[in-house]
């Protein structure tokens, strides 16, 4: 089983799998036989919910297990650290499980890469051709260009980004384009020293350090807290979202269209290039998805029960 969102009626002789840490695929983890993911999702989901996980075992990406004549691969999802798709091969046939996917290189990730696969199940959070994002560097530079304009003017930019994955990558957006120190919420701390004891390099303090206090008191910096965080942010703060639903937000707020996600281009593409027989999606615009398979690859693309999807809101 991959990624169930309850379990309650899986037998104690299954194995659970999990694609990675953030909370709508995790549910896997509070099942009592044997669990496995990739030992960075089981890590930072550890330091997010402060949860032992028992009867574990690790998968490393590119690394395979082998149950009777079922062989399952772990390959790289590119979504955030340690997030796997599932390649499962029967001597009959193959099935591609992405998990959520992102199909382009970023500054702590690298793309997925699509697998040939007769049958393809496949994420579709921002399934809809409303949504093709620009080119990262351009989303970069912008968010870059906005914190060094606040701080002109006196203000700290709080950009306010998924407490895992969105926030490492930037972390490190700014330490590789600026020099200003970047100072997070505790609740980012333990995903960030996840992230960088597994060789992904992060410069940050914690607010409630002695020195990210002192840096947030006297020095232009970076305040990188949660999506949900808005009870001691004060008028030295400048808000802004960094998220793939900026598309959707109008200019209602300040916000950047960084998403982990790929984009209805990419998910055509990778589908596409996977060739499979059948398309089974979920999450997101499934039905958007569904269809523009059907007409540009002719395919007939089917969409399932989708889970609960975070809002902009809420913390990942």
């Amino acid at each position: 089983m991959i990624d169930p969102s309850t379990t309650r009626r899986i037998p104690r002789t299954a194995r659970v799998l999990v694609s990675h840490a953030h909370g709508d695929h995790t549910g896997g983890f509070r099942y009592k036989g044997l669990k496995q993911s990739t030992p960075q999702t089981r890590d930072i989901h550890r330091v997010l919910h402060d949860q032992k996980i028992g009867s574990f075992r690790a998968l490393e990406i590119n690394g395979q297990f082998v149950v009777d004549d079922i062989r399952v691969n772990a390959l790289d999802a590119g979504h955030m650290l340690g997030s796997a798709q599932f390649l499962i091969q029967t001597p009959n046939t193959s099935i591609l499980y992405t998990g959520d996917l992102n199909c382009i290189d970023t500054l702590t990730t690298k793309a997925a890469e699509p697998q040939q696969c007769d049958i393809l199940v496949i994420e579709a959070t921002y399934g809809s051709p409303h949504y093709c994002f620009p080119t990262r560097e351009t989303v970069y530079a912008e968010i870059v260009e906005w914190a060094l304009e606040t701080i002109r003017q006196g203000r700290i930019p709080c950009l306010h980004v998924y407490a895992a994955g969105k926030a490492q990558e930037v972390v490190r957006l700014f330490n590789v384009y600026t020099h200003l120190p970047v100072v997070v919420n505790p609740r980012l701390d333990g995903v960030n020293e996840t992230y960088h004891k597994s060789g992904v390099h992060l410069d940050w303090f914690s607010s409630d350090s002695r020195d990210g206090k002192t840096i947030l008191d006297k020095d232009p910096c970076i305040y990188l807290t949660t999506p949900s965080d808005r009870g001691h942010i004060g008028r030295r703060f400048s808000r802004a979202y960094a998220t793939g639903w900026a598309l959707s937000l109008n200019g209602r707020v300040t916000a950047f269209p960084l998403s982990s996600h790929a984009d209805f281009g990419q998910l055509v593409s990778f589908v596409k290039a996977c060739d499979p027989k059948q398309v089974y999606i979920f999450t997101g615009f499934a039905e958007d998805l569904r269809r523009a398979l059907g007409s540009k690859l002719g395919l007939d693309a089917r969409a399932v029960p989708s889970y609960l999807q975070r809002t902009l809101a809420e913390d990942y």
